[in-house]
């Protein structure tokens, strides 16, 4: 596959136990010779109806490199059972027309394959899983079946900071990369 798969971290925060997810994830791929990246958005503004046309420089280097990707993997912390406003916003940005007044024109979220994960505590990311997967069909994303990936963040995590996964937890990852790659296929 010539295409990366972009693995998006809904977590700006220092440290991430998602960004760190996201990065386990990236080399899951690599280890399966598939290109992939942790994609930065931040620089991607909050959407206003003001600038909305014509967007942002960031915005339309969002958008292309969606466009231009193989599919898309987001990796959310649940915050009070749901998703970030960070990537709510890169979600609403994606699924907005390109020109205004344009609603037949497909955006880039149209049909692009993506595939949801999270890292939390004893929900196991559960509740912002079950949003996200009720969000993208709805902006016309092709959504991996299943639930996703859910990490419990281990206890000593907490302590030092650093997400590292046990036996099991390892083989969910290396299961949902292997079931993720499947569905790009299809």
């Amino acid at each position: 596959m010539s295409q990366k798969i972009l693995v998006i971290s809904g977590s700006d925060r220092d440290g991430s136990f998602n960004t760190q997810l996201a990065e386990q994830l990236v080399e899951a791929l690599e280890n399966e010779s598939q290109r992939a990246e942790v994609y930065d958005f931040s620089a991607v503004p909050l959407l206003s109806q003001n600038s909305e046309f014509p967007a942002p420089a960031s915005v339309e280097k969002l958008r292309a490199d969606i466009a231009n990707a193989a599919g898309l993997i987001l990796v959310s912390p649940e915050y009070n059972g749901s998703y970030p406003a960070r990537l709510k916003n890169l979600i609403d940005w994606a699924s907005r027309a390109v020109i205004a007044g344009d609603n037949t024109t497909p955006t880039v979220l149209n049909g692009k394959k993506v595939g949801v994960a999270s890292v939390a505590n004893s929900t196991y990311g559960k509740f912002v899983r079950e949003n996200l997967r009720s969000l993208l069909p709805y902006v016309r994303a092709n959504l991996m079946e299943g639930e996703g990936l859910g990490i419990r963040i281990p206890g000593e995590a907490w302590g030092t900071g650093k997400l590292e996964l046990d036996e099991e937890q390892q083989k969910n990852v290396d299961q949902f990369v292997a079931d993720y790659l499947k569905f790009l296929a299809d």
